[in-house]
């Protein structure tokens, strides 16, 4: 069997690493049914206390996937050395290396010493046109009393992200880049493959779907910045003054105090009505977003958007800004309206359309073929790894 090497951080660490991790997970435990799997942790791990990282490490293992005898032996000796030192004692006795969500620069490390690597983004690797990403992180970053902001972000895009990866990318190439978005991918100016599907939700979801409407809108995510959740408000408010008075519910953690402090005061200065319930268990928030006529989703930063799949899954149209990502992934899709990035004008009328829907106009929005057909493909996270496999022995047999 073929032997597989999977370079990676967030399979053990105690907190949920987001959908990059959900897409990493699921995949390689799959890919484990069909290579022989070793998992390399990536430097990173080792900041994590060790006995955590035994019990994260075990727990992995009951899903057929191997974890290399070096980590077991650096992390009895505490390991604190630096990366380089860390990297050279993996014994690399794999046919192939991949990263399933890009995260470090150690798969160029120790793809270089095996010769055949490729790694799948979900983000860019770098925002290759400079001015374009600084007028946008003017616009949605600003700056914080924190003294952090778009500039920030923009610096460390030019002097550390841009010229790091055109540097390991010339070095040490890899046999492959892929990604779950084409917009990751143009971006970062860089050629790859693109997964198809590149994410999938629970099936479990769709027993959602076609169970009534109520006179609502959603929002949950990471509640922050990146996400746009302080053009929300501003967005509600245009709505109000359209004629259309609806509800946000909210969910989610706010992961910034400054923006959470500006979001409860616009609020309350455009007496809105907004309900917010924190971390809400799984099946009661699949309940109310099912149930909600609309997704506001104002993402300046996506590779695929989980939370739009899941919405859609729901049975719950969805108004984003058309990104790269999320227009590469959903553009075709009736139920999904995108408008221009930072346009919260036209993204107020297009939740306005919406909600002056009948249930039984939206219903029939939701079960056009084209969607039906997009969420039979990405049902599955069988269906993901497959294409995921299918890049990686195409490869191998070069």
């Amino acid at each position: 069997m073929i032997k597989l090497g999977i370079v990676y951080d967030q399979f053990l660490y105690p907190w949920f690493g987001g959908g990059g991790a959900v897409h990493a997970f699921e995949v390689v435990k799959r890919l484990a049914k069909d290579f022989s799997v070793i998992y390399f942790p990536s430097t990173q791990v080792f900041n994590v206390p060790s006995d955590t990282l035994i019990k994260k490490a075990k727990e992995l293992e009951t899903y057929g996937i191997k974890i290399s005898d070096e980590f077991y032996e650096m992390n009895e000796k505490n390991m604190k050395a630096n990366p380089k030192s860390i990297l050279e004692k993996y014994k690399l006795d794999v046919d192939f290396l991949y990263e399933p969500d890009h995260r470090s620069p150690d798969i160029f490390y120790l793809g270089k010493r095996l010769g055949k690597f490729g790694l799948t983004i979900h983000v860019p690797l770098f925002y290759k046109d400079s001015l374009n990403y600084l007028r946008r992180l003017v616009k949605f970053y600003k700056v914080t009393p924190s003294g952090k902001g778009f500039y920030t972000r923009f610096l460390y895009n030019e002097l550390v992200a841009k010229p790091r990866y055109r540097k390991l990318l010339r070095k040490f190439p890899p046999t492959f880049i892929a990604s779950v978005s084409q917009g990751s991918l143009e971006e970062s100016g860089v050629q790859g493959e693109v997964i198809i599907p590149g994410n999938a939700f629970d099936p479990s979801l769709l027993k959602y779907r076609n169970k009534g409407k109520e006179d609502y809108i959603v929002f949950w995510s990471r509640l922050n910045q990146d996400k746009g959740l302080p053009e929300i408000p501003d967005i509600l408010r245009i709505l109000k003054g359209l004629g259309v008075n609806t509800r946000l519910i909210l969910a989610g953690k706010f992961f910034n105090k400054y923006y959470e402090t500006l979001f409860w005061k616009k609020v309350k200065k455009y007496n809105l009505n907004v309900e917010y319930l924190g971390f809400v268990e799984r099946e009661k928030l699949d309940a109310i977003v099912s149930r909600s006529k609309a997704l506001i989703y104002p993402s300046h930063v996506d590779g695929f958007s989980l939370v739009m799949l899941e919405a859609l899954a729901l049975g719950t149209p969805v108004v984003a800004y058309s990104i790269p990502a999320i227009r590469s992934v959903y553009k075709d899709l009736k139920a999904v309206k995108l408008v221009e990035e930072f346009n919260k004008v036209e993204m107020a009328k297009k939740l306005a359309d919406i909600l002056r829907l009948s249930e039984k106009e939206i219903e029939e929005e939701m079960n056009d073929n084209t969607l039906l057909n997009f969420l039979e493909l990405h049902s599955s996270w069988d269906n993901v790894e497959r294409s995921v496999k299918e890049i990686i022995l195409k490869h191998l047999e070069k």
